[in-house]
């Protein structure tokens, strides 16, 4: 389990909290976790922080005032969103269940929020990026891109990358047939 840390450390989330205490609480276990969390008290919050920020993953309540998660999650893909998405809530009836599934939700953790539900979480977020993008991507025989680490790596030797740099070679990375607008 020990061995995600190390991996998570150099990616970034998105809380989506309306209560104060809980989101304390749950901010606290993620820095543990992430290199930078990213708070919002609402939908519209969150997604205003989305679009500054644009973590790897996004993890919200269901009930908030304003916007609650579903509309967020909507309103994410609607944007074209690739983040990996997390509703946390206490709330357990079968159609928010369904609904989940049906919005693409990654995963469903049940409040109380516990540490083991967190690990195979971030796991299953880390599994789905290994199968989406891989860590190191080679473009020739002298030049790879890793995204982890933010660097260029052009006959042997790395170039640092800014944040709005590695932003937008991942976004390039993630969909790397697809023509992307200048826009």
């Amino acid at each position: 389990m020990m061995d995600i840390i190390p991996r998570l450390k150099s990616k970034t989330i998105l809380l989506v909290e309306d209560e104060k205490v809980i989101r304390e609480n749950i901010a606290s276990m993620l820095k543990f976790f992430f290199k930078e969390v990213y708070i919002a008290i609402d939908g519209y919050d969150g997604i205003d922080k989305y679009e500054n920020n644009l973590p790897d993953i996004v993890m919200t309540d269901l009930k908030m005032p304003n916007m609650g998660g579903f509309e967020l999650i909507s309103e994410l893909k609607n944007r074209k969103s690739t983040a990996f998405t997390i509703i946390v809530s206490a709330h357990t009836d079968t159609d928010l269940l369904i609904n989940a599934i049906h919005n693409g939700v990654d995963r469903y953790i049940v409040k109380p929020v516990l540490e083991d539900d967190l690990f195979d979480t971030f796991k299953a977020f880390l599994e789905k990026l290994d199968n989406v993008m891989p860590q190191v991507i080679k473009l020739s025989d002298n030049l790879s891109i890793d995204i982890d680490k933010r660097e260029v790596i052009s006959n042997g030797e790395s170039i640092h990358l800014n944040k709005k740099e590695n932003m937008l070679l991942k976004l390039l990375c993630k969909d790397f047939n697809k023509t992307i607008s200048y826009e």
